[in-house]
């Protein structure tokens, strides 16, 4: 069974971007420009992963995170967040949130790929 990520991104660049990085890998993705969007896109799609990003106009990524977190949504679903600032406050701010793991932005490809592996069910 191929893995199913949904990337959520309010950047249509980066979107873009994670998208073909991890259909490349073999897993099948969908997306979401934004955090009512991750929201439904998690309760519809029932994905194994969420690429979350931190910033974004409606709702922020650790506000969705938390939400994603409430059970029966996706408690135990593992979440990877992007932020284009890690800085320890960010960090401690999307562990406590409920992410698995934080990337900074840029990112480098293999390190994705390396942390979606290490992640995935």
């Amino acid at each position: 069974m191929t893995l199913h990520i949904l990337v959520v991104d309010d950047n249509e660049v980066n979107l873009m971007l994670v998208t073909k990085i991890l259909q490349i890998e073999g897993f099948h993705t969908s997306t979401a420009c934004c955090g009512r969007e991750a929201i439904q896109g998690v309760i519809q799609g029932h994905p194994d992963l969420v690429i979350l990003d931190v910033n974004m106009p409606d709702l922020d990524g650790y506000t969705v995170c938390r939400r994603l977190r409430e059970p029966p949504i996706g408690a135990t679903m593992p979440i990877i967040m992007l932020s284009a600032t890690v800085e320890e406050s960010d960090r401690s701010a999307a562990l406590e949130a409920g992410a698995n793991d934080i990337i900074s932005k840029p990112f480098d490809i293999e390190d994705l790929r390396r942390r979606v592996r290490a992640l995935a069910p």
